[in-house]
């Protein structure tokens, strides 16, 4: 909730370029470098390719078929990621798109009805991921940090016991290349230097393809029909098709909320890594990431394709090679085209072996995890918010674990319950609800200007710890009141809902005989995420601050 008249501050004055960046967001490399950096991300987002394979094998496509799905995933991914690089139009940042496993319980569920009804019911989850999007800033505190990572968290879950399943579909040998696939990437993402980290997912399936070609697993067909196959040409559209099923509506809008949230992070990590002065999340940008995101999604489901998402694979391998900048998204789109009109890549991808795309999405599912992991240590844990996620994350386990529970619900409730990421996400958010009833905290604070500025900001300090308020958020908190609290500020006002912190300071009328100075804020303009000056009939004057969490 905004307060009236409020105006939001610039940062771009704070901003400061990080010494760790080669070629900067604004930077253009040259040409070769440009090329380069470009075909490197392509690699990195290319593993998310074997999920569109999945979902075509189990929607029963046949080959022909899936190499003009993929070569359609390629040219909806390079639109998005042209866009999502724009500054008018997306976020503004080096984002780039790829194929996302948060569509991919609700795609495989989806998949029993054939292919068209894959890409109808993305198309819905594209539409209200941007409808979502004009919603983000007002909907923030239903969505604390807390709720991301559990969505995240159990994403990560759910790719990875797809992915056990896939490899051990073909019994010890198929546990073999999966297991050699994620040995393998592993290795290559904790031991590797260099490149050979950036490409550990693509050595990983590598390995798991040459070991695979030793078991005498049959397969989709042979890698070498790829050699013969035409170096370019124009895919295939036979696929194209739209059909809808309310019955998986609810895991669809669940999982685009889920990606949603997914590129709220990706985008809020993009603006610290790009300005070493960071201070707050950047709303409007993250609100044109996620439209994006969702525009992308719409597109791919009319292409006849799967769900996309912001790759943060990509976002921490432009932060590890240090050049984030967003002429680069133009280089990975063009490598994205290319690849999109080679039939014999296409075909090369549509052959993995199920076992080497299971055990490469087991290794992506722990990396989601591990993300998500990352995401809920910066919350300020209490049993509130522990209540936020145990408990969820408990029954989203429970329904992966297909616990007999959900086998006693009626058939008409049976097809809701078919996602852990559904479940999970409406679990957390009806907890969140709960948990949060008469949980807003309000306090006032008389100050007395006989009293150091340091002992009133340690009185202020302490409410908030009381509170757990997020230490970025008490560090901006501290910076702002440092500058306004002077011997006019006569009382403090401070509200906080769990997500947005209020103050308001009242200052009182100066004397009739002081020189009148301006009022010093500039750090409460640029630290805060909104504010307000109102001067009263009196002569005094209220600052609203606003903080979001």
């Amino acid at each position: 909730m905004m307060f009236p008249g409020i105006r939001r501050g610039s940062d771009s004055l704070m901003a400061r370029r990080p010494d760790s960046l080669i070629h900067g967001l604004d930077d253009k490399p040259r040409a070769l470098t440009l090329a380069a950096l470009g075909l490197q991300h392509f690699m990195v987002a290319a593993p998310n390719l074997a999920i569109v394979v999945m979902i075509c094998r189990a929607a029963g496509v046949d080959a022909a078929a899936a190499e003009g799905v993929l070569s359609f995933s390629l040219i909806a991914l390079a639109i998005a990621t042209l866009v999502q690089c724009s500054r008018r139009l997306g976020s503004g940042y080096f984002i780039v798109s790829c194929n996302s496993g948060i569509y991919l319980s609700a795609s495989l569920a989806a998949a029993t009805g054939g292919l068209p009804v894959v890409c109808g019911m993305t198309l819905v989850a594209g539409i209200f991921q941007a409808f979502f999007a004009s919603l983000l800033v007002r909907a923030r505190r239903f969505f604390p940090n807390e709720i991301v990572a559990l969505s995240i968290i159990i994403v990560g879950i759910e790719i990875g016991v797809i992915g056990l399943n896939r490899l051990s579909g073909a019994g010890v040998p198929g546990l073999v290349v999966g297991g050699a696939t994620f040995f393998v990437s592993v290795v290559f993402g904790v031991f590797g230097r260099g490149r050979w980290r950036l490409y550990c997912s693509l050595l990983g399936m590598a390995c798991g393809y040459l070991v695979y070609l030793t078991t005498g697993i049959p397969g989709p067909s042979s890698a070498s029909d790829a050699f013969s196959s035409a170096l370019f040409g124009l895919p295939s559209s036979a696929h194209l098709g739209l059909e809808f099923d309310v019955g998986y509506l609810l895991p669809f809008l669940f999982a685009a909320v889920a990606a949603s949230l997914k590129t709220m992070g990706a985008v809020d990590i993009c603006a610290r890594i790009n300005d070493a002065a960071w201070v707050r999340p950047e709303m409007h940008a993250i609100r044109r990431g996620v439209l994006v995101d969702g525009l992308s999604t719409t597109l791919s489901g009319l292409f006849g394709s799967t769900g996309t998402n912001s790759s943060t694979s990509s976002v921490g391998v432009s932060h590890a090679s240090g050049a984030t900048s967003r002429v680069i998204g133009i280089a990975v789109a063009a490598w994205m085209l290319v690849f999109a009109l080679s039939p014999a890549f296409t075909h090369l991808v549509v052959t993995l072996p199920d076992p080497v795309v299971g055990g490469m999405l087991v290794f992506t599912g722990c990396l989601v995890i591990a993300n998500g992991f990352q995401i809920l240590g910066t919350v300020p844990m209490d049993m509130r918010r522990a209540g936020v996620v145990a408990f969820p994350l408990l029954v989203a386990i429970a329904r992966v674990a297909n616990a007999p529970l959900f086998a006693q619900l009626p058939d008409s409730v049976k097809p809701l319950m078919s996602s852990a990421l559904a479940i999970g996400v409406f679990a957390a958010l009806l907890v969140n609800a709960f948990l949060s009833w008469g949980n807003a905290r309000q306090a006032t604070v008389a100050l007395d200007p006989g009293h150091p500025v340091g002992e009133r900001l340690r009185q202020v300090r302490r409410i908030l710890d009381e509170w757990n308020v997020a230490h970025n958020v008490k560090v901006r908190v501290m910076l702002t009141l440092r500058e306004l609290l002077d011997e006019r500020a006569s009382s403090l006002k401070l509200a906080f809902n769990g997500c947005t912190l209020h103050i308001g300071l009242t200052r009182a009328a100066p004397a009739q005989d002081a020189q009148t100075t301006p009022d010093g804020r500039f750090f409460a303009d640029r630290v805060s995420d909104a504010m307000a000056h109102r001067k009263r009939a009196n002569g005094s004057s209220v600052i609203s601050l606003c903080f979001e969490q």
